[in-house]
């Protein structure tokens, strides 16, 4: 079944390989002097895809032994695309041009106001409350859409007053009731959205955060798991919607903050908040999500290591490589294994350092180095998206793709080459021959890549591998090595024929 008319890079590839097999399959049947009508059953009980062609995301339909009519092209919905992914507060024709300009494939959009599309419980659904455009231009572009849905309306709230917070337990039903209007109108032409994520940040607080603030708030001071238990609740009753109303839906837990390491709390603290999932899986929740998404920002200080050395994390390898571990542990000890998205990250200006007041452009270039930084190590722990907060500039605490004025900077260029460099790509394996680096090995068509920097900001000389053929910067300029050697300080690409 055609799917989708406006697809991504990766979409358009499987359809290739789709087209390509089936025409192998005419020309095979024709070889054989087997002649056949548009009308006429021809019995295929062997047919065997080779991946990812046999491959259906949950819940899908699986490809089986039928009875096919030829000529017919069947394409399951395609693998998910590469990691690369940002966030945008809305989306022009030109910014979704922009985006798609620097690789990225992923595009994370607060999309959903309950509150607004359904002010009431007898309201009828007000859908004129969303920026279909921006979805529109985003699946334009073959953009894979993550959906925020968040805020319950007054007569919906746990908590009177938050609207960031629990919705009621006899509200959960119109949620659901909710929700699968929402899908069934947006998974469809011309949006396409398979990706829903309910809430953002729901392990904080309500009584942190003001009435209507972008925190999901669903946290409980008083409960030991900090109301994880209820907001498994409510996937209880979204999760079946979701999944009636689309049954690719992948439903995503919303958005992780993960204050601190509970099994290395800093002094003075208990680091409940990050006792939600395991709240959720506590009280069943496990069969009623797809993805774990969460969060995770270093602040810089003059440093990139601020990452590794982040006080809440560093026991476990930094801000963000120590919540995926955490996360997984968690998630093991229940017998889970759900996929992870890191959904919200960027290197972001420490608003106490005099670095960052204003930024100083060692902080942009620093910016660019940990673009690799990230979506590398995330791609190496498997993670299916890695989404940039934010694409647009400034941004919160600098973090922008784009400055103030909207035009890219050193950070877009860096990730514009990352993608280029790594399109196609698959991930090999850890870089073991020098140790004072960090490298991964990718395997991309034609060639293969190294990807190189030095986690304590000093320059190391190496002696390139005798097969090397071409080594370039993060931003894509190719560099001419002395005697062989190359020094790596900043990211850098060693690449060659496989």
């Amino acid at each position: 079944m055609l799917q989708r008319i406006c697809v991504s890079r990766t979409q358009i590839i499987t359809l290739a390989v789709t087209i390509i097999l089936a025409a192998g399959l005419v020309a095979a049947l024709r070889s054989m002097s087997l002649t056949t009508h548009a009308s006429t059953a021809l019995e295929m009980p062997h047919l065997a895809l080779p991946d990812p062609l046999d491959a259906s995301p949950e819940g899908a339909p699986a490809l089986q032994n039928q009875t096919a009519h030829l000529p017919l092209i069947a394409m399951n919905h395609p693998l998910p695309p590469p990691i690369f992914g940002t966030e945008m507060k809305s989306t022009s024709v030109q910014s979704a041009e922009l985006a798609d300009d620097a690789g990225v494939n992923w595009l994370r959009f607060s999309a959903f106001d309950w509150d607004r599309i359904q002010p009431t419980s007898a309201s009828p659904y007000y859908w004129q409350a969303v920026d279909e455009s921006s979805l529109k231009n985003a699946a334009d572009k073959g953009l894979e859409i993550i959906a925020t849905i968040k805020y319950a309306p007054e007569w919906a709230q746990k908590v009177p007053g938050s609207f960031c917070g629990p919705i009621k337990q006899d509200a959960l039903d119109e949620y659901a009731r909710f929700l699968s209007a929402l899908v069934r109108r947006y998974s469809q032409a011309p949006y396409y959205i398979q990706y829903w994520e309910l809430g953002n940040e729901p392990d904080v607080d309500p009584m942190l955060v003001g009435p209507r603030h972008v925190f999901g708030c669903w946290g409980n001071e008083n409960d030991p798991y900090y109301g994880g238990g209820y907001y498994a609740e409510m996937l209880k009753a979204a999760y079946p919607a979701i999944k009636a109303a689309d049954p690719r839906a992948q439903v995503l837990i919303g958005g992780l903050l993960l204050d601190c390491d509970p099994t290395h709390p800093p002094q003075g603290k208990d680091c409940k908040p990050a006792k939600f999932l395991e709240g959720i899986l506590r009280n069943g929740g496990g069969d009623y999500f797809d993805i774990v998404s969460f969060h995770g920002y270093p602040l810089y200080d003059g440093s990139l290591q601020w990452d590794e050395h982040f006080p809440s994390w560093e026991a476990r390898g930094g801000v963000v490589l120590g919540k995926i571990d955490f996360l997984r542990e968690v998630m093991a000890s229940y017998g889970v294994d759900k996929t992870l998205m890191h959904t919200e990250g960027a290197l972001l200006c420490h608003h106490n350092s005099p670095m960052c007041n204003p930024p100083e452009p060692e902080f942009y270039q620093d910016q660019a180095d940990y673009v690799v930084w990230l979506y590398v190590r995330n791609w190496a722990q498997d993670l299916q998206a890695t989404i940039w907060y934010q694409f647009e500039g400034p941004g919160w605490r600098h973090g922008g793709l784009l400055d103030g004025d909207q035009q890219p900077k050193p950070a877009y260029d860096a990730l514009q080459f990352l993608s280029q460099e790594l399109d196609g790509a698959k991930y090999s394996q850890a870089v073991t021959a020098y140790p004072s680096l960090e490298a991964h090995e990718f395997s991309a068509p034609g060639k293969k890549v190294w990807v190189l920097w030095a986690p304590d900001e000093q320059p190391h000389t190496i002696t390139l591998p005798a097969s090397a053929d071409r080594v370039f910067d993060k931003y894509g300029n190719q560099l001419v090595p002395t005697d062989n050697t190359i020094p790596i300080l900043h990211p850098t690409y060693i690449e060659w024929a496989p």
